[in-house]
């Protein structure tokens, strides 16, 4: 067998589940980062006044929203459901790391930026992802009014985030060990 071979069959590394827990965090940490979000948010067109706050915010919480949605629809190839349940209990203290989120902004996060996240990704329409971000940030009902570019600009950010994710998932197994 050559190398090549040799590296795609490798066995995946074994994650417990308060492992795996751990790893989605980690994921979750690693992919909303203030700065990037804010890079990315700017190349998509989306400006930030300076004396106002709320479009700032407003982009931070739908993409941390989706960022959240796409770990636990990645982690549902993969993972019991007790799992993710053990990562959606780790939402509070999540949010609490990027931002400051009270008990009313967080259940507020899960019931509406979360749910519409997850609802699009469960029912595999990631296509309507970029449609619910601009809606939520910008108050555009009709992507199809904004510049193309800034629409695929933001579709590709989150295309590559979700597979990126279930890349990521691909890599290991997961046992029922604790």
């Amino acid at each position: 067998m050559n190398t090549e071979q040799e590296k795609t069959t490798e066995t995946p590394k074994k994650l417990t589940r308060e492992e795996a827990v751990k790893a989605a965090c980690i994921l979750f940490e690693l992919n909303t980062k203030e700065n990037d979000i804010l890079e990315f948010a700017e190349k998509a067109g989306i400006t930030f006044e300076k004396e106002s706050t709320r479009t700032k915010e407003c982009v931070l919480n739908e993409w941390y929203g989706f960022v959240h949605a796409a770990i636990v629809y990645a982690l549902s190839t993969k993972v019991s459901n007790d799992v993710m349940l053990d990562y959606l209990r780790c939402t509070h203290d999540l949010l609490q790391k990027v931002g400051k989120y009270d008990d009313v902004a967080v259940e507020a996060f899960v019931d509406d930026t979360f749910a519409g996240y997850l609802t699009l990704l469960i029912q595999e329409k990631q296509k309507e992802c970029p449609n619910l971000f601009f809606q939520k940030v910008l108050g555009v009902k009709d992507i199809t009014t904004l510049p193309s570019e800034r629409v695929a600009f933001l579709a590709g950010m989150m295309a590559i985030t979700i597979c990126a994710l279930l890349d990521k998932m691909e890599e290991y197994e997961y046992t029922e060990e604790q």
